[in-house]
Parts: structure tokens; C-alpha cells; sequence
């Protein structure tokens, strides 16, 4: 039986009860019906607006289950969106580079790997649903963003929808309750821990949730950089930070102060090298010499907001070394037996190699890689003029704070979504390597 969307089937992780199993409201058909109709009715710069609304307002856990084949509300919205595409004759030949390759690659080594390793048509079925699903999302953006006015318009769309969102998390956070659990998919009462609670609304998890609006803020600031008008990216910049605080979880806050080092070390971008090195420097230093235990057992200390688990991430980062015997070749179909509530991958890197072994861990790095090299590139770029590199810098900045959030949670439903979006953007408005830089800054439509 199939899990929830962009969701290996192991290991088990929260938010993947509900899979599997016909879950639909009549408000959710409705809505998704409505989005549908707006898909194919909105021109072609607000084509992206049904995805935000129901990434936004739709829990991940409607959907339609047909010879245990999962049909989740995004993944009928994407095909109606590449209907459009197709109908419409919106798709425009694109400048392939690496990192379009290496996603497709990602897909073929997460196929393969999973049905290796699990021996079942059932993990086949899952696993390519995975890959068309990612890569559905990755190129409908990539040929959408072909400027950054593309982006602008994206981000502002979020924006938009954060206002309301906001609402509805100021809601549950009053009254204990989730509006959005008559959907499935998500709890009816909020957790609690420590004695705050933990509101996600529509999200999959209150820790992505927080997560998800807080890798936006970077976008909005573009906005205010770009046009030299910051009334709605600090409207914004606002919103996200409240849904973070009502969220109540450390990585989200962490993921804000990631993204505040990122902005601001555009004033220290001449030796950025550097001070990277010196940082790789400072971690050997700290493994090898000063540090009693591993240098990841860093992650133990971290707790902003009381009641995180970072022991929990420690452990599990240190057997996933222990234990590479297992993993390494195809994946593994268990980590429980690692050690207590290890069932639980709390770690996008360690679910890569749990999940597809080393071959599949080395691909999602490369993608990292040549994400970062694009945006490094164009910020050397000779001719590349001041709104060009602020708007790389942007997405670097959105880059970093996503890799910091991998190292404590992993990422499943709507905020994949957003990772495959700005990993588009990335590849459409950066020299990433794997083209010629000509051809790249030609495809660039005039901002």
C-alpha cells in the first residue's frame, strides 16, 4: 500500500497514517475542483496560485486511492496543470544543465534502488509515483520561472496566502483545536510540548510548517530589493515570523536565524571563501582535538524553545555511521532496531541513504552542490549587475536555510513542494554548471 506524496515507504515517518486509504471531504472535492478550473483558466503568470492555495489550505492527507494507488489532491492538481501546459502550448525548450540532469538521475536511482531493495511491485509503484511526482513539480517550474519577475510573482503569491494562514494558525492556537483535521490528515487537537502549542494547520507537521514560511522570507526581501517597495515583504517578512513563533519548534526558529546570517553575510560576500574554510577548519578542530564525542553531537545541544529532541538527531546521525554495512548499497527497509525511536529519520541526508543507499545520498549532494556552484557563478558573473546578484544571493540564502533544516528534520508533502521550486529557480536563473553561461543568460526573459 502506498504512503503520502513525495513519502518513501521507509521508514515510517510522521504523517504517514493516513496513506494508503481513501480520505476525501466534500469542501476538499469542491475546492479542488475549483482549483482545477482555475488552472486552466488563469493566464499564464498566475498559473502557480491554485498550488500555493492548496499546499496552503488542503491537508496532504485528501485523497483518492485506486488499486492502492495514491491520487493525492496535488498530484491531481499537477495534472491538470501539465494539461494546461500541454493544451495551451505554454512549454518552452529549456537550457539543460546539470542540475537537471542530476534531478532526473535522483529519479532513476530512487526507482531503481527502492525496487532492488524491497523486491515488491508495490515499491515500484511508489517509488516511480515519487519520481513523477518531484519531477512534475521541478519542471513545471523551471519552464514557469524564466525571470525573476517569474519569481517575484511566485513569492508574491505565498505572500498573499500567508496573511490568511496566519488567521487560521492564530485560531488554533486560541482555541486548542485544528480547523483543518475535518480533512484528515492532520490532528484535530494541537500538540502540545512543554506547554506550548504546536500549530501546523493544513501543514503535514508543525515543524515544517514552520519551516515552509520561514525559506520564503528570503524571496519576499528580493521583492523589496528588486522593485524598492518593502511594504509587502515586511507585511510578509512579519507574517512568517508569527506563523514561526505559533509553530513553537526549534528548527523553524533556527531556520529564521540561518536566514538572517545569509542575508547579511552579503556584506561580507568579498571573503565569504574564507570564512567558509575557516569554518570546515573550526569542525575538524572541534572532531578531533576538543570535542570528547563527534563533532555531530553538536545537534544534542541545540534547543531554542524547549522540549527539541536533539539527542534524538545526534543518535541518529551517529548509527547512521555505525551502521553503514547496512545502508549502504541499496537502502535499508528498517532503522527502528537502530536504537529507541530511531524509527523515526529525523534527517533529509540520513532518509537519502536510508532510503536509496550511497548512491542515492551522492546524487542529492550533487544536486546541493550544483545548486550552490550556479549561484556562485553568477555572482562572479563580470557583467552581472547588482539586482542580478542580489537576486542570486536570495536564493542562496533560501538554499542554506533549507540545508540546515535538512540536518534536523526531513521533508515530506507540501513543503517538497517548495523545495523543488526553488531548486527550478536555481537552475532557471543561475549558471549552473552544465551549459554554456551564453546560453544560460540568453534564456533569461528582460526583468
Amino acid at each position: 500500500m502506498l504512503t503520502t506524496l513525495f513519502q518513501d515507504p521507509v521508514p515510517a515517518q510522521a504523517g504517514d497514517n493516513f496513506g494508503g486509504t481513501t480520505e476525501v471531504h466534500p469542501v476538499g472535492v469542491a475546492a479542488l475542483a475549483m482549483l482545477m478550473a482555475l488552472t486552466l483558466l488563469l493566464p499564464r503568470r498566475w498559473s502557480a496560485l491554485p498550488v500555493c492555495l492548496l499546499l496552503c489550505f488542503i491537508p496532504a492527507g485528501q485523497r483518492i486511492v485506486i488499486a492502492t494507488v495514491d491520487f493525492t489532491f496535488i498530484r491531481l492538481l499537477f495534472g491538470v496543470v501539465w494539461l494546461r501546459v500541454l493544451v495551451r502550448s505554454e512549454w518552452r525548450p529549456i537550457v539543460w544543465n546539470h542540475l537537471d540532469r542530476a534531478m532526473v538521475l535522483w529519479g532513476g536511482v530512487t526507482i531503481v534502488s527502492g525496487t532492488l531493495m524491497a523486491g515488491t511491485l508495490t515499491v515500484f509503484v511508489n517509488r516511480t509515483g515519487t519520481v513523477l511526482d518531484t519531477l512534475m513539480v521541478f519542471f513545471f517550474f523551471r519552464q514557469l520561472i524564466r525571470s525573476h519577475e517569474d519569481l517575484l510573482a511566485v513569492a508574491t503569491q505565498f505572500l498573499f496566502c500567508s496573511f490568511a494562514v496566519v488567521v487560521f494558525f492564530a485560531i488554533e492556537n486560541r482555541t486548542h483545536r485544528n480547523m483543518f483535521a475535518m480533512f484528515g490528515g492532520v490532528p484535530a487537537i494541537t500538540d502540545i510540548r512543554d506547554g506550548r502549542l504546536r500549530c501546523q494547520g493544513a501543514f503535514a507537521h508543525s515543524i515544517l510548517a514552520g519551516c515552509f514560511w520561514a525559506c520564503l522570507i528570503p524571496l519576499y526581501w528580493l521583492r523589496g530589493w528588486l522593485r524598492a517597495d518593502w511594504i509587502l515583504p515586511v507585511f510578509g517578512t512579519v507574517t512568517a515570523i508569527a506563523i514561526v513563533g505559533l509553530c513553537a519548534s526549534s528548527t523553524p526558529v533556527m531556520a529564521l536565524a540561518f536566514g538572517m546570517v545569509g542575508l547579511g553575510a552579503w556584506f561580507l560576500r568579498g571573503a565569504l571563501r574564507w570564512y567558509r574554510w575557516l569554518i570546515v577548519a573550526w569542525l575538524c578542530v572541534l572532531h578531533f582535538i576538543l570535542m570528547k564525542m563527534p563533532v555531530w553531537h553538536l545537534l544534542a545541544r541545540v534547543d531554542v524553545v524547549g522540549g527539541s529532541t536533539g539527542w534524538h538527531r545526534y543518535h541518529l546521525v551517529d548509527k547512521f555511521f555505525v551502521f553503514f554495512e547496512e545502508w549502504f548499497l541499496l537502502g535499508t527497509m528498517r532503522t527502528g532496531h537502530w536504537g529507541p525511536g530511531l524509527h523515526d529519520v529525523t534527517n533529509q541526508f540520513v532518509a537519502e541513504g536510508v532510503n536509496g543507499g550511497l548512491a542515492r545520498l551522492l546524487v542529492f549532494c550533487w544536486i546541493v552542490y550544483l545548486a550552490f556552484a550556479g549561484i556562485s557563478r553568477s555572482l562572479r558573473l563580470p557583467a552581472a549587475g547588482r539586482s542580478y546578484q542580489l537576486a542570486s544571493w536570495a536564493l542562496g540564502t533560501a538554499m542554506f536555510m533549507h540545508c540546515m533544516n535538512f540536518i534536523a528534520v526531513t521533508y515530506f508533502e507540501q513543503i517538497v513542494v517548495q523545495w523543488n521550486l526553488l531548486l527550478a529557480a536555481v537552475s532557471s536563473l543561475t549558471l549552473v554548471p552544465g551549459a554554456a553561461p551564453v546560453r544560460q543568460v540568453a534564456q533569461l526573459a528582460p526583468a
